[in-house]
């Protein structure tokens, strides 16, 4: 039997070990070199450096005053970071052409050349390849090792050895975890406390995460595990790239970070445990915390809650617990529009730069306003304060040396001309370094010895001794993605780690002092290592179902939590007669649901309103928090009374809005409709009211399940997952075919695009363009084939798509062949392939999936198969 990731008994066991002694953070002071900058905040995480003797001015024209050395390469929007002599960043790799992608690069730091190089492929993604770079590196100098998010989802943590890039390990966040990535290309930024790294995105993945939310995800920085897995609230109108930051107050370590959701929040890092949140924001938060002592600083500039002024600079007191939105506010002053850059503290005041390029010079204690300084430009970039000094940069290249004084700033503007500033400045050992779009400058003067003042004295943590009571048990790993086989197929060992109530590692539960269970099929059982001792290993059953298993364990009366997918190898089939989308699918549920496709023809036949309120109702009912109205034994309400004015929303995708205006109405259009679905035991019962005025209707799910052809939808009622993707297993496939009966609906004689997705390419039945087309990065295009293609709506048809690794030219590399064909269902399959696509810079693996644009009209699927190559 196969052993999940560790491969043997034996590494397994040394997993477990290492965690026991080393989960507990460490002081690395004695290690570090004081004048690195591993995060792009700065070893303090507040924009601060505390070196001496850096230049004044800089000047990128002609042959450059103060600038050391100038690397074109290196240009983006990302902000590097520097350790142990290599400054690292990830930028945009062979740009404008048809093998564009991205890279992580290495660089010399004091002479700006190239060390290695780590380039990988952007695949599946809406985000423009403007933005390719977005997050920034982050360096771990006990290990040496860097972590950097892809836009498109990889994380990877890697080494330099021997002058080369090493991966130590990767994931696929968006196959994997359902990562969100999107045309604004907003990425977060990842942060390392003890052993554990933590990212994050909105994430759309499986099970009771289905629905988007901003979501952290903790691995072991040293194996790639993953040991927690927590979000905030559902549903958030925004990506985010605010970074998290450590910090402690009251004697435990909090990271601190803005949401998708609007709020500021404080988790515990080794926990994933929530102290407390700050609701501030109607829209996500971007700006990175800024902190001070127990104090927050934060901006937005979108919609604040409790009122419709736009933007604000807030200060949080963040020794508060629970929901702090009214308790834990020290001040809050609206329309000082700071939703990008992110500020500084310098001796009592705040230097924030508005988001149109106004910078705000801020008394910290009460938020008064000392001074505003037009800028000349916008801003992006966050300040950066060194050696009585505050560097910043607008977007349009306009550079700012500023000292700070009684009455705000003083200094003057320098043009750069021809630059673009996204990424912000950073010092590492006297050396001033410049992200541009156009290229990194390393500024400062030659044979200058750096030297820097003493950090401040960090706030310590209380000692974990004394607080030995075990307040938090941890199951690890929190996910898995199992192959089920005949033969019994591959197995998991799982720790319980043991932390106290301030998140503090205390130790690993011995296997005698835990009980495990599990939901599902498969066993998981007390077991003899090799090595000595005992220890809990699950293993999979002998049936090769798609499905989901929940692992229990029981410390005492603490009760620890992890997730199982299990995934078959190939080959697969998916009819949806079960009226259920897979469970195992990541970034599906919610976004589709099943339905039957006969009653919905029968009584949209019938009454087309009755089939669009069919379709509306299955999925209110499917998609419900309430298990309750899931099941017919509680009433679906609609009604404007909440935010989410879930009746408009109804009466917007029935297109009947505007039309309604009474109860008598709402009765007139939508009673007949209802009593269809009545009479098909679709709905047990219907009832309106006017509450203050409104109108409320209340409706019972009723017996009728998915009896005849099921079919899965994606549905144009999700507005913020109407376009997505969607994938389905395990993503080291290659050499596989997908096929799919599909079919596209049609509303204001609009069609929506249907893909199916293999080895990280797409088939794409395009609505508006009627096209056929074979493409990896919908942005770009890098290797993409397009044919015309005439499909009608309402109709269905069959796709295919086959995925091939084949050698390439020279013999030594490898490229993907990638063929795809369309018929109408029931029709003879054609014998040629109707488009034939070859990329020469290969995705070699990857997860098969769904690809859809609903934004305009519903998407049908039926009959899905997936089998291997011969």
């Amino acid at each position: 039997m196969k052993k999940f990731s560790a491969g043997s008994w034996r590494t397994g066991m040394f997993v477990a070990l290492i965690s026991t002694v080393l989960l507990v953070p460490t002081n690395h002071s004695q290690a570090d070199d004081a004048m690195d900058w591993s995060h792009w905040r700065g070893p303090e995480m507040n924009g601060i450096s505390r070196e001496k003797g850096i230049v004044d001015t800089w000047n990128p024209a002609g042959k450059g005053q103060n600038v050391l050395w100038k690397n074109e390469d290196a240009g983006g929007r990302s902000t590097p970071i520097v350790m142990k002599g290599k400054l690292y960043t990830i930028v945009r790799n062979n740009p404008g052409t048809k093998n564009e992608g991205e890279k992580v690069l290495c660089l010399n730091a004091e002479t700006g050349k190239k060390i290695c190089e780590y380039p990988f492929n952007v695949f599946l993604s809406d985000v423009p390849d403007t933005r390719v770079g977005w997050s920034c590196v982050t360096g771990d100098p006990e290990t040496e090792n860097v972590f950097a998010l892809g836009v498109c989802g990889q994380f990877q943590c890697l080494k330099v050895v021997n002058n080369e890039f090493q991966v130590v390990w990767e994931h696929s966040l968006s196959e994997e975890y359902g990562l969100l990535s999107t045309y604004g290309g907003r990425t977060n930024v990842p942060v390392i406390h003890g052993q554990v790294v933590v990212i994050s995105a909105v994430v759309i993945g499986w099970g009771k995460m289905a629905k988007p939310a901003h979501r952290f995800i903790a691995f072991d920085k040293r194996n790639g595990q993953p040991v927690w897995f927590e979000g905030t609230r559902p549903l958030p109108y925004d990506t985010t790239y605010s970074s998290p930051v450590l910090t402690v107050i009251n004697g435990q370590r909090l990271m601190v970070f803005g949401s998708g959701d609007g709020g500021i929040h404080a988790f515990q890092p080794l926990t994933g445990r929530k102290i407390w949140t700050y609701n501030v924001s109607r829209r996500g938060v971007n700006t990175t915390p800024l902190i001070v002592g127990n104090t927050i600083y934060g901006g937005h500039s979108e919609e604040n809650i409790g009122s419709n002024k736009m933007g604000a600079l807030f200060a949080i007191d963040g020794s508060k617990t629970g929901d702090i939105t009214k308790s834990g506010e020290k001040w809050r002053v609206s329309e000082w529009f700071v939703g990008k850059s992110s500020p500084v503290h310098v001796n009592g005041r705040i230097y924030a730069a508005e988001d149109k390029g106004t910078l705000l010079v801020v008394e910290a204690a009460d938020g008064r306003l000392v001074q505003k300084l037009k800028l000349r430009g916008p801003v992006r970039a966050s300040p950066l304060y060194v050696d009585g000094k505050i560097f910043i940069c607008t977007s349009n290249g306009i550079w700012w040396t500023l000292k700070p004084s009684k009455t705000g700033v003083t200094g003057k503007p320098k043009r750069m001309r021809g630059i673009e500033v996204y990424g912000s400045p950073i010092v590492s050992h006297g050396r001033l370094y410049v992200p541009t779009t156009g290229a990194l400058y390393c500024v400062g003067t030659k044979g200058a010895k750096p030297s820097a003042d003493k950090r401040p004295e960090a706030t310590k943590e209380t000692p974990r001794e004394e607080d030995a009571e075990v307040a938090h048990a941890q199951v690890v790993p929190v996910e898995s993605l199992l192959k089920p086989t005949a033969d019994g197929g591959q197995a998991q060992e799982f720790q319980v780690r043991l932390f106290n109530a301030k998140g503090q590692y205390l130790r690993m539960a011995k296997a005698d002092e835990v009980e495990f269970a599990v939901q599902g099929p498969g066993k998981i059982t007390k077991r003899d290592l090799p090595s000595g001792g005992k220890g809990w290993e699950y293993a999979t059953p002998k049936s090769l179902a798609h499905t989901s298993v929940a692992v229990t364990a029981k410390f005492g009366k603490l009760v620890g939590s992890a997730r199982i997918r299990l995934v078959p190898d190939y080959n697969w089939k998916f009819d949806f007669s079960n009226g259920q989308v897979p469970v195992t699918w990541v970034g599906c549920r919610y976004r589709h649901i099943s339905l039957d496709y006969d009653l919905f023809k029968k009584v949209e036949k019938e009454n087309p309103l009755a089939g669009q309120l069919y379709l509306y109702l299955m999925t209110s009912f499917t998609n419900s928090n309430n298990p309750a109205v899931t099941t017919g034994k509680a009433p679906q309400v609609y009604n404007d009374g909440t935010p989410r004015r879930t009746w408009s929303a109804m009466l917007r995708f029935l297109g009947l809005l505007g039309q309604v205006k009474t109860v008598d109405d709402a009765k007139g259009k939508l009673d007949s409709s209802l009593a269809i679905l009545t009479r098909e035991k679709f709905v047990a019962k219907h009832t309106w009211s006017a509450p203050k005025g409104g109108i409320q209707l209340a409706v019972t799910r009723g017996a009728r399940k998915v009896d005849g052809n099921g079919v899965m939808v994606k549905i144009k009622t999700i507005p913020k997952g109407a376009r997505s993707q969607g994938w389905m297993g395990f993503i080291d496939g290659s050499n596989y075919t997908i096929q799919s009966d599909v079919l596209g609906a049609t509303k204001a004689k609009k069609q929506p695009d249907i893909g199916l997705s293999a080895q990280r390419y797409t088939l794409t039945m395009l609505g508006a363009g009627q096209q056929l087309q074979i493409r990896s990065w919908p942005t770009q295009l890098r290797m993409a084939k397009t044919i015309p293609f005439k499909w009608v709506p309402d109709k269905w048809y069959t796709m295919k798509l086959e995925a091939r690794v084949l050698p390439g030219a020279d013999g030594k590399s490898s490229r993907a062949i990638l063929k795809g064909k369309v018929w109408v269902r029931g029709e003879k399959e054609p014998d040629k392939w109707q488009v034939e696509a070859i990329d020469d810079v290969p995705n070699v693996k990857g997860s098969p999936g769904l690809f859809g644009n609903a934004i305009d009209a519903e998407i049908f699927y039926d009959n899905i198969t997936v089998t291997k190559g011969k």
